[in-house]
């Protein structure tokens, strides 16, 4: 890992646990073993490593959704398994480790900064409900199901995905209880 993405990786980290506003540039510094001149090399200033990182998640998050709108994304082989909620959403985003960390900073940062409220709203709540509405859509379900699985993957994301450290134990824990509603309320992931 080069030296700007060990900065972004380790900015991201300290402002995932501790909010944006008390990590100073000399913390993440000194996190990362470099002189204050090294950041200012690569970076103009802390909001620059926000914004950069914001950027990243972004673009992330925007080749998910190429994969969702392609032509090849529902074919018969994946739907019957709810495969690409499984694969993208769930794995891709919900569980990866640089999303999470994400969505923790903006739960944190949301409370106070405007700006991060808004993608906070955005990428917590309108873009997921407005991905798995398409989902349900696209598997000629209803609008009311839909709702109902966005409303229990929710609480599901905040009971282990958002509360306190990730761990292996929270994913699986996750995923056991999203696929056994899924499989209960959807007839998926019988096995």
């Amino acid at each position: 890992m080069n030296t700007k993405d060990r900065i972004l990786e380790t900015a991201l980290s300290m402002f995932s646990e501790h909010g944006y506003d008390p990590v100073s540039i000399r913390d993440i510094c000194g996190a990362v073993g470099i002189k204050e001149s090294t950041v200012y090399y690569h970076f103009k200033n802390k909001q620059d490593i926000l914004d950069s990182l914001f950027i990243r998640f972004e673009e992330h998050v925007d080749s998910l959704l190429k994969v969702l709108h392609s032509p090849d994304a529902w074919n018969h082989s994946q739907s019957p398994s709810f495969g690409w909620i499984d694969t993208y959403f769930f794995d891709q985003y919900l569980l990866d480790p640089f999303c999470n960390r994400m969505m923790r900073l903006m739960l944190i940062e949301q409370l106070h900064n405007k700006e991060i409220q808004q993608k906070y709203s955005r990428w917590l709540f309108e873009e997921p409900y407005r991905i798995e509405m398409s989902v349900f859509e696209t598997l000629s379900q209803s609008e009311q199901t839909g709702k109902g699985f966005y409303a229990y993957i929710t609480m599901l994301v905040f009971k282990y995905l958002l509360n306190g450290k990730l761990t292996a134990r929270k994913k699986n824990a996750f995923c056991e209880e999203a696929h056994s509603y899924i499989a209960s309320s959807f007839g998926f992931w019988e096995g």
